[in-house]
């Protein structure tokens, strides 16, 4: 086997804790910033490590990634998919993109980033998109000990969530329309039986590349909209506000009608109104993360 060439950046994130999450513990225990830990192979070209590096720089300054005693440090481990698996060692047998819970790492997460040779080839957008992906998985598991821990599914509001979030990044930094293109097959199940896409084993096939999940993830949005929000205001309650409120598998649903002021029977009543066309439920193409986050 060739040597493996290991370019490691060690980014750092600065914020403070969550008093909620740590109120028994003594402020001198908390840590104090967020380490990424990110190991770039080299069969990864000098673009995409510099792309990589600039979206984490933008991402560490809009959504950072804030550590408690339970989540302050996250190693990320990129690689070309036409080279056989590197960094085994670490990683075991994780493939693909996810952030993985059978990682060597303190809290036992780590984040993969398997691009597949023929992104290159075909210049897919996707190659960047994951990474905001991933990323915002980081940040829920930041605002969210149970959805550290696995305590909560719920995989619309999750994926679709990450999913919409990178659509936004890429529509606001490279100027491409991402939901157009790789979120446009919506599932005429998103409309008749929009429980199904709660859970991955439930939804099968129906929900290719998160494509109905972002559907029901944008309704919900405008929902919220019609009942008096600002769009800005919608999106921050749906990708920062009900992972704050920590909901798990047993209460979600409570958790979605106090944070939403919405029952979910009602919600799901009313994508019935809609037609399954990504383009019907699309958000405002002037819309920017900063005015999410910062509003």
């Amino acid at each position: 086997m060739k040597e493996l060439l290991y370019i490691v950046l060690v980014i750092t994130f600065i914020g403070c804790s969550d008093s909620s999450e740590n109120e028994d513990l003594n402020i001198e225990d908390s840590p104090t910033e967020f380490t990424f830990i990110n190991n770039i192979h080299g069969s990864l070209s000098l673009e995409w490590t510099s792309e990589f590096n600039e979206i984490m720089g933008v991402l560490k300054q809009l959504i950072p990634t804030n550590p408690n005693d339970y989540f302050y440090e996250l190693p990320i481990y990129a690689w070309n998919s036409s080279v056989e698996r590197p960094f085994q060692n670490k990683i075991g047998t994780a493939s693909g993109a996810m952030i993985s819970g059978n990682g060597q790492a303190v809290n036992g997460k780590i984040m993969v980033l398997e691009i597949p040779k023929e992104e290159f080839d075909w210049n897919s957008m996707h190659r960047f998109s994951v990474i905001c992906h991933e990323y915002y998985h980081a940040y829920q598991m930041s605002l969210s000990k149970h959805f550290f821990d696995r305590n909560i599914e719920l995989k619309w509001m999750s994926e679709g969530g990450a999913a919409t979030f990178e659509s936004l990044y890429i529509q606001q930094y490279y100027s491409y329309g991402y939901f157009e293109d790789a979120q446009n097959n919506v599932d005429i199940a998103a409309i008749n039986s929009p429980e199904i896409f709660e859970k991955f084993n439930t939804s099968g096939d129906k929900d290719p590349n998160y494509s109905s999940s972002v559907f029901m993830f944008l309704a919900l949005s405008k929902e919220l909209q019609n009942s008096g929000l600002s769009e800005p205001q919608a999106f921050k309650l749906i990708l920062k506000e009900f992972w704050v409120n920590n909901p798990t598998n047993e209460n979600w649903k409570v958790t979605f009608e106090e944070t939403f002021n919405m029952r979910l029977d009602d919600f799901y009543e009313s994508l019935k109104s809609y037609t399954n066309d990504i383009s019907s439920v699309l958000p405002n193409k002037e819309l920017t993360l900063e005015s999410i986050y910062e509003n």
